[in-house]
Order: C-alpha cells, then structure tokens, then sequence
C-alpha cells in the first residue's frame, strides 16, 4: 500500500504544479495551435500511444518541474483524445519514487486486458547504479495507476546482451502468447531482444529479433513492430548513426524463431526534431504513428539548449500520421484525415509563375496554416524553387527544392536557433514532370511532405511574432506554379 500512495500521492501534486503553471504559460505566441504540446514543463517521447476505451491515449516522458531534461528523472504525462487533434490533458500517470524507478520512468507501451489498463515501462533502479529494469503498473480507471509489488518483473536479459542498455518495452499478443521486443547493445552493436510470455509477468527470452552489424548504430531505442498488408515493420531510433535518428525496416517475421528478415531500409523522418515514433492501429484499421518534435544533445543540430525550456516548457508531439506501404516495401507518412476537419478560409492560385523576387502566399493565418503547392517541373527553368516561411525578411524559414542535385534543403540558420543548423535530403520527385509539397505551419514548427507523402521534414522553428511571410522564388530561373492551396487552421 506504501507503494500505492506513493505514485499516486507523487502524480497528484506533479499534476497541480504543471497545471498551475500552464495557466502562466498558455497564452505565450510560441505555443502551439494544434499540435499537442506539453503544458508545462519537459516532454520528450510518446509513450503507451494506444486506444483505450474507445478513446486514443498518449503517455509521454515528462518532467513537471523543469523544462530541460537535467537528470532524465522521467514521469510519465498523459492525454486523451477521440480525434487525434484536441487533446485534454490528464493527471500524470508515473512518478518515480519506488525502488524499482527511483532513477526515472522511462518510455515503454500501455495495453488494455479484462478492463484494466498496464504500463509497461523501463525504470531506473538508484540502488543498482541505474540498472535498467522493466516495471509494470496497473489501473481500474485508465487513469490513476499503482505499481506492482513484483517490479521489475524482468531486470535482466537473459542473454549477452547489455544490461545497463535494456529498455523500452513494446509488447503485442500473437498466437495466444505475449510478446515483447526490448532495445539493447552488445559489443556497441544495437540489438532487438524478443521475449515472450504467457501471464505478462514471468518472460522467457527467445531470440534477438534484429541485429546491427553497423547499420543499425550502437543503441536501439524505442522498438515498435507491427504489420501492414503482409509485411512486417520494424521502427527503431538508433545512437550511433549521425544524422539519421528514426528508421524502419520492413521484412518478414519467422514467429517460431522469433528472427526479423528484413530487406527495405528507410528514413522515418528527415527533420531535425523527429524521434521515438510510436504506431498503433486504430478502429478503421488505420496505422497511426506519433512522434516526438525536438532533439537530444547528441544530435549533431542540438548541444542540448531549449529555447522555450527558459518560459516554462519544453517539447511536443509532430502531427499524427497514417502509414501506407507500397509496392516497393517503402513507407509513406500522410497526416491524418482528421485535420481536414480545422482548415478554415479556404484560398487558391493557380497557374503563377516566379522568379527570384518571388511571390507573395496570403492565407487567412500564415501563423497557423496548411499549403498544398504543385509545381510544374517540366516548364521551370529555376535550378532551385525556394520556399520562405515565417518571415519578417530577417528572421525567416527556407525550403530549398534543389532540382539541379535531387535535394532538400531545410535552412532555419536564419531564426534564433544559435547553432544556425540546415538538413538535407534526397528529393526523388526532380525526376518527374510536376511535384507536390505539402507543408503545416505552426507556432513554433514547419512540416514538409512531398514524394507521395515518402520524404518528410519536421523542425521546430523560433521567430518574432511578426515573423508571418510566405513566398515562392525561383533561383536560376522561374518556376511554373499550378495551383496553391491554403487554408488556416484553427481549433474551437
């Protein structure tokens, strides 16, 4: 019972203080419109994303009483919605304050079994030089959750591999049996692990499901595996592998052997701030993936400074999306329908063309808004289509379309970002006659979707308020635009 109270106790007077402070905090320009955002406070991974009871459920990693991740003496935050969109916040879920977690509540899943809902969750034992373990905590109400007298139910792998890397359980039910993938490392080599179980308590290890020989980093993080029209998918966001922070593999799945064959490797996300993405599938059979929006320190764009953690927060979520699978085994990320539902004042402009003073894009909020813009790339002589967004002409955003090399260039070295950091990617649609961009803006973030929704951008962004232009330049020549559509997005 001493433990009981304790989480409970811990979460309610966590709760009180963030909710005390968002009151503070709500109103500052830079918080977002609608994306999910931590209210106060530190927020890093999604964790336990899930439907539960009917409704769509997001736990996250969570510090309530700072904005910066300090010690990683992680809690686990919570929301509810039933659209993916209007989030409400709820109590906090875990606090660490048993033996088990003393050292943090990190990331992990949630599950729904005989109207109880689980946690399965790495803690950090402080007695055991911060072994890391997997804890388990339980629920009548899906809301306030007591720990198990047994945590951690598995405190070892059971295997060679590390055990001071060992965490982030991700578990899914096949075949009448439990099953469970963890990240680790051997020999700095990212690993895998598969267990099952029976009762979700006494687990057996299997095999390691994936391995790395190099190509998957040093660490795997935050597995998730799942299934989409016959093939199987991994996702992992590796250490280790420089400027790459989420994957996914997609293959096949000997379930006997518990081994993952896999033969399509690909980037989940080209952004800076894109990790730890989390899948379900939902009601109308929809995979849905959320992940978080920011960067850790040993990314190479990040030296561990938040430029909002100085107001009181830090860290939100990247727009939900819905996964596809092509022919080719090659992912493509759409953002959900739902947010078709918040477009406002729609605006259209068609057949433009651009040269290097650019046109000017008017939508009733370019704060707060969704463009779709088609270029025709047969009829544009420009060697590079440029996209400036969130600009007062000083601070500003810029979306390089480089045709002449088949790249993306994402520059916000032109915003309060301090480390003046630029991405690139490929761009596979320079070989085509026309291309599509998809791009949401928001208080504090740009995203990109082009290649059929296969290459995505995700950053977060800092400007003035005033900082609100839109225009398409051509550099080298002049871009043939079809059309430009644009709509505000707001939320009741």
């Amino acid at each position: 019972m001493g433990n009981v109270n304790k989480n409970i106790e811990e979460a309610a007077r966590a709760t009180a203080y963030v909710m005390e402070r968002h009151e503070e905090i709500k109103n500052n320009p830079l918080r977002q419109k609608y994306h999910f955002e931590v209210p106060a406070g530190w927020c890093n991974d999604p964790n336990g994303f899930s439907i539960l009871g009917g409704k769509y459920h997001l736990f996250y990693q969570h510090m309530p009483y700072v904005s910066e991740p300090g010690d990683y003496k992680m809690y686990w935050g919570h929301a509810v919605s039933e659209n993916l969109v209007d989030w409400e916040d709820l109590p906090v879920a875990l606090a660490p304050v048993d033996e088990c977690d003393g050292g943090g509540c990190w990331s992990g899943c949630a599950l729904e079994l005989d109207q109880k809902v689980y946690l399965m969750y790495t803690g950090l034992d402080a007695r055991n030089g911060m072994q890391q373990g997997q804890c388990m905590a339980v629920s009548d109400d899906g809301i306030h959750f007591t720990k198990t007298e047994d945590s951690p139910i598995l405190a070892d792998t059971l295997c060679e591999a590390d055990k001071k890397d060992f965490r982030d359980p991700y578990i899914w039910r096949q075949n009448g049996e439990w099953n469970m993938i963890l990240g680790s490392t051997k020999d700095h080599f990212a690993q895998a692990l598969l267990y099952r179980s029976n009762d979700l308590k006494n687990w057996r290890f299997i095999n390691t499901m994936a391995e790395s020989l190099g190509e998957l980093g040093s660490v795997c993080e935050c597995p998730n595996f799942f299934e989409i029209g016959g093939k199987h998918i991994l996702f992992i966001s590796p250490h280790g592998l420089n400027l790459r922070k989420s994957v996914y593999l997609t293959g096949t799945f000997d379930y006997p052997a518990g081994k993952f064959f896999w033969d399509t490797y690909g980037e989940i996300d080209w952004g800076m701030d894109y990790y730890a993405p989390q899948v379900i599938k939902d009601g109308n059979g929809r995979c849905i993936m959320i992940g978080w929006m920011n960067s850790w320190n040993w990314m190479p764009w990040c030296d561990g400074t938040y430029y909002t953690s100085k107001m009181g927060w830090c860290g939100g979520m990247a727009l939900p999306r819905e996964l596809r699978l092509d022919e080719l085994g090659r992912l493509h990320f759409e953002p959900v329908q739902e947010l078709k539902n918040y477009r406002t004042e729609p605006a259209e402009m068609v057949s433009e063309t651009a040269g290097e003073e650019g046109i000017s894009i008017e939508t009733a909020d370019n704060s707060h808004c969704e463009m779709i813009i088609d270029f025709n790339l047969k009829g544009t002589t420009a060697e590079i289509i440029q996209l400036e967004v969130k600009s007062n002409e000083k601070e500003k955003v810029l979306v390089n379309l480089n045709l002449k090399l088949g790249e993306i260039e994402f520059d916000r070295s032109h915003t309060f970002d301090h480390l003046k950091s630029k991405r690139r990617c490929s761009f596979r649609s320079v070989s085509e006659t026309a291309c599509r961009i998809h791009v949401f803006i928001d208080s504090a973030s740009v995203e990109l979707f082009t290649d059929d929704y296969m290459t995505c951008m995700t950053n977060t962004v800092y400007v003035p308020e005033n900082a609100d232009r839109i225009k398409i330049r051509g550099i080298g020549g002049m871009v043939k635009i079809l059309k430009v559509q644009s709509w505000a997005i707001k939320k009741n």
